[in-house]
Formats: C-alpha cells, structure tokens, sequence
C-alpha cells in the first residue's frame, strides 16, 4: 500500500478547464504536484493561476476535466470537504478578523480544524490549544504579537497570519496566492526560511510575482499564459525557456 501510495500524485488535474462567458480562463490543463515539493505557480496578469487554483481549492466549479487528490476524484467536492481533506488555500487578498486579536485567529482556525474532521471531535483544553496556536505563530515569526488585534498589523504582517492559520489547519497542501505582498526584502526572506522549515512536513503550491522568491524556493515551476501551461521544469530549465522569456519580456 504504501508503494503504491508513493506513485500516486498528492494532487493532479487532467484536461481541466475554465470558461467565463465564452472566455477560456484556464485551457485543458493537466498538472500535478508531488508531495513533499514546493512547486511555483507563475505567469502574467490573467494567466489563469488563480482560476486554475480556485478550481483546484473549490471556490470555482470546473467546465471540464478531472480533479484527483491523493488519488481521490474532488472534482464536484465541496470546498469545505477539501479542506477536511487538507486542501488550504490562502487568498491573494488578507481574509484576517481584524476585530480580533493574532492569537484569537489562529485559535478559530484551530477550533474550525477540530471540529471538521471527524476522528478529532476531542475538544481541546486551553493548554492545548494555546500551544497549537504559538507554533503556528512561531512558524511565521509571529510568536511575539498574539495580543495585537489583527488590524492593526501592517498589510504584509496580515498575510504571514493569514499563513498562520493555514498552518493552524494542519494542511497536507498548502496554496499561497501571492504571500510575499506587501513584506520588505527582510521580511522576504524570513518568509523565504519559514518556507523551506514548513516544507518538511507540508507540500506547498506558490503564486508568486517575486522571481527570486520562485527561483529561490521552487523545486519545479510551472508556467501559465493566457489561459495555457505553456512550461514546467526546474528553476534553471525555466529561465532558459524561451518561451517564458518571450511571455515574461516580449518578442
């Protein structure tokens, strides 16, 4: 079983596609991530990425093709199911409570993973569930602000809670639309370490704008345009690529 297990893709999409109006979001795509990878998710404005991600989270229901996680056809599984399964998507805008505090977020997600999966309906002492919440914290960086209301951190610090409380939900998958937003070259690169600890026990997909964070951290990039997957290989194969040069440069 667990020979078999290793063959199969954690995740994996075939002839998947998107249209909005006529409009061809995402064309055919076949992807497929390996566990245990951090794979990049790259190319222009209205490439597709989100939509090919949203699709794959359940926030959008496919046109067409196949969704298999683990092996497991998801591709008409409820969004909240994925999650049970442990799909976590963290959105390209901050989604924190900004009313409550850092600690109080994470300690929801904490919470909302308990009482999704069925074989861990055991509630957690507050002990417990303050331990969890600071090593998601201390997981970011963030161990030192859970008593700041979430909004009145600064916008990049929101999207490392955000992170936090993904990681709060124990994912096997963790999809990152565009985290390194709004963070100084300093905090980059924290986040860059945060990654490759995290990485360890989580597979992770990366849209990401932030070339060096891609090339930086990526195992294997693949490479969106209108609507397509026009590239996939290992950071040097794609910055050789001249086909994602002509996308990323022009002609």
């Amino acid at each position: 079983m667990g020979a078999v297990a290793a063959l199969i893709a954690l995740l994996q999409t075939r002839a998947l596609a998107k249209t909005f109006g006529g409009v061809e979001a995402v064309r055919s795509a076949d992807f497929r991530v390996e566990r245990g990878e951090i794979r990049a998710l790259i190319g222009p404005n209205g490439a597709g990425k989100t939509t090919l991600v949203s699709m794959i989270c359940g926030r959008i229901v496919p046109t067409s093709g196949r969704i298999l996680f683990k092996g497991r056809d998801i591709t008409r599984t409820q969004a909240f199911h994925r999650a049970a399964f442990g799909i976590v998507y963290t959105f390209q805008i901050s989604s924190v409570f900004r009313n409550l505090t850092v600690h109080e977020n994470v300690a929801i997600a904490v919470q909302r993973r308990v009482m999704r999966r069925a074989w861990d309906r055991i509630a957690l002492d507050q002990q417990a569930l303050a331990s969890e919440v600071q090593h998601a914290l201390a997981q970011t960086g963030l161990a030192g602000l859970g008593g700041r209301l979430a909004g009145s951190l600064p916008h990049g610090h929101q999207k490392l809670l955000e992170v936090s409380m993904a990681l709060a939900l124990q994912p096997e998958l963790l999809i990152l639309d565009e985290p390194t937003q709004g963070l100084t070259r300093e905090e980059i690169a924290a986040f860059s370490r945060f990654m490759r600890a995290i990485a360890e026990g989580t597979t992770i997909l990366l849209i990401e704008h932030d070339m060096q964070v891609v090339l930086d951290l990526s195992r294997r990039i693949t490479v969106m345009d209108q609507g397509r997957i026009i590239a996939e290989g290992t950071p040097a194969e794609i910055e050789a690529n001249r086909e994602v040069q002509r996308v990323y440069l022009g002609p």
